[in-house]
């Protein structure tokens, strides 16, 4: 463990020390006012050997952060959505525990083709549980025919209404997470409880911390050359023959 600490859940004093001795940091921008749980994660506040913070710095100049998050994921899920973690600060050097909250794309319909999202349903005569459906209700939220206005797939290739409506995470970066909040005022039950998702914060941050040891360990940074087509525009003239 290097961000997560152990403590005595039976003292209502040690559990209070903790998450009013857990360092934060701005949920948006310092000028907001809103902070919430965090950790400093910037290379030299790791904990990194010399070996490991030269290799760590050749990382810094990749696209690295998709190769070690998974633990944000894990843990938002975990939370069903209520609560995810992002990162603040210049050059994205503090990971902070967020307010989030699943809601509904208000996608009805996918193409199995291409995947392009659509926002009616696609009409067929079993639509809904009854089988009756309005002139008005079909012209408002339904598509006769499953033809993809994106790709032109139809048929068994086309638009599919989906079985589970599509949700999307939605952060609230402006909101601050117990921000002086009197701790003294609750139970032990809800103390543990939020102790709990604190700790669990903290964990998923040692996750991405090992993570990153391990990619640093496991790669190496190569340099290669990338042509980069490029579109330009040139004279050409219609002679006559």
């Amino acid at each position: 463990m290097f961000f997560e600490k152990t403590l005595d859940k039976r003292s209502k004093k040690v559990m209070i020390d903790f998450v009013t001795g857990h360092y934060r940091y701005n949920t948006m921008n310092s000028w907001n006012r809103s902070t919430s749980y965090a950790h400093n994660i910037k290379l030299h506040k790791l904990g990194l050997t010399s070996e490991q913070l030269n290799a760590a710095y050749d990382m810094l100049q990749t696209d690295f952060w998709d190769e070690i998050d998974q633990p944000i994921a894990d843990f938002t899920s975990e939370m069903s959505g209520r609560y995810t973690i992002g990162t603040n600060g210049r050059s994205s050097g503090y990971l902070v525990l967020y307010n989030s909250k699943y809601e509904l794309t208000g996608h009805k319909s996918h193409c199995r083709t291409c995947g392009q999202r659509n926002y009616r349903y696609v009409y067929t005569p079993d639509a809904t549980a009854e089988g009756v459906i309005t002139a008005a209700v079909i012209a408002r939220d339904y598509t006769i025919g499953n033809r993809c206005g994106a790709c032109g797939a139809e048929g068994e290739y086309g638009r599919v209404n989906y079985t589970l409506p599509p949700k999307r995470l939605s952060v609230y970066p402006g909101k601050s997470i117990d921000q002086n909040e009197e701790f003294s005022e609750w139970s032990m039950s809800e103390l543990r409880n939020h102790v709990e998702l604190v700790r669990r914060f903290d964990q998923a941050c040692d996750e991405i911390r090992d993570n990153f040891i391990e990619l640093i360990r496991s790669c190496k940074v190569v340099e290669e050359v990338v042509m980069i087509p490029k579109t330009v525009k040139r004279i050409e003239c219609c002679h006559a023959s």
